[in-house]
């Protein structure tokens, strides 16, 4: 087993050294347009991104926390405080689009579409495909990133009210009944090494009609540049869109039903309020009466 080990790591140093020119480029003294400089970043990035995958696979390693290829351990629920912003927290379908979501339920539990399904990937999730959606087990959250040990690596909440008025806010460590999370390592590596149907294809907006081509708004040009992908492109696949989506909301996933999380509401002020649990049956009641 070492000795098959060595031979890909053999094969892996001479798929390596053919980038040797792409690192060289970064030591150049010429002055870059505001767009050559995106697109030298993002190949510095997808060469890193290729290095760290091979290594990954040398390794057997899905994931640095869960020691190894080991599935007996169970996966380190990281000490982290989440976010995640919902107009209608309570309702199991986003009324705009249509599509199935997370809700909080008449217990008090917030609950993906399917919570025990484990057909659905990471990356199959975060593609975004209404029919995926519908059977997901996973929330989807933002959060500050976690070294090795599961700590957070600054203590701050990443906040994106865009997304709603209504902020779940959880950490992860503190739900002793939670599932597997995932962050920013496990969610960008499944992306990049899917073989999920269509990943390739050039992606288009679903859900407006006519289906007119996807391009970034001109801040998220950034982002496909920090996930190895030349933002300079005419378009771009759903895979590279996925990658992008996922990195520029610090996107966590916690796969099943979730215990432990706090709910604020706004406020005549235009504040959040805390919303106590015993408040939440009648809540979801109102929620539910609005949708009839």
């Amino acid at each position: 087993m070492f000795a098959s080990k060595l031979s890909r790591v053999g094969q892996t140093s001479s798929r390596l050294f053919k980038h040797t020119s792409e690192f060289t480029r970064s030591f150049s003294t010429k002055v870059l347009s505001p767009e050559q400089a995106l697109k030298e970043r993002a190949d510095q990035n997808r060469v890193r991104f290729q290095q760290h995958d091979i290594l990954s696979d040398i390794m057997d390693v899905e994931d640095r926390r869960d020691g190894g290829n080991n599935q007996f351990v169970p996966r380190i629920r990281p000490d982290v405080e989440l976010t995640r912003r919902d107009n209608f927290p309570f309702n199991e379908v986003q009324p705009k689009y249509d599509t199935p979501k997370s809700a909080i339920d008449r217990d008090g539990r917030l609950q993906p579409v399917e919570p025990k399904d484990r057909t659905v990937t990471l990356t199959a999730h975060v593609d975004g495909a209404k029919e995926t959606k519908a059977q997901s087990p996973f929330t989807s959250f933002s959060g500050v990133p976690v070294g090795v040990d599961g700590q957070a690596t600054e203590k701050k909440l990443v906040d994106n009210p865009d997304y709603g008025q209504s902020r779940i806010v959880h950490n992860p460590a503190q739900d002793a009944k939670g599932g597997d999370v995932f962050d920013q390592f496990d969610i960008q590596r499944d992306i990049r090494t899917s073989s999920h149907p269509g990943l390739d294809e050039t992606a288009v907006n679903r859900s407006q009609p006519g289906k007119p081509v996807w391009q970034p708004e001109p801040h998220e040009r950034k982002f496909l540049a920090d996930v190895g992908v030349d933002p300079t492109k005419a378009s771009f696949t759903y895979r590279e869109r996925a990658m992008m989506n996922s990195a520029r909301d610090q996107e966590y996933l916690v796969r099943g039903t979730i215990h432990d999380f706090t709910l604020e509401r706004p406020d005549d002020q235009g504040g959040l309020k805390h919303v106590s649990r015993d408040q939440f049956a009648d809540q979801f009641d109102a929620a539910h009466k609005k949708t009839k």
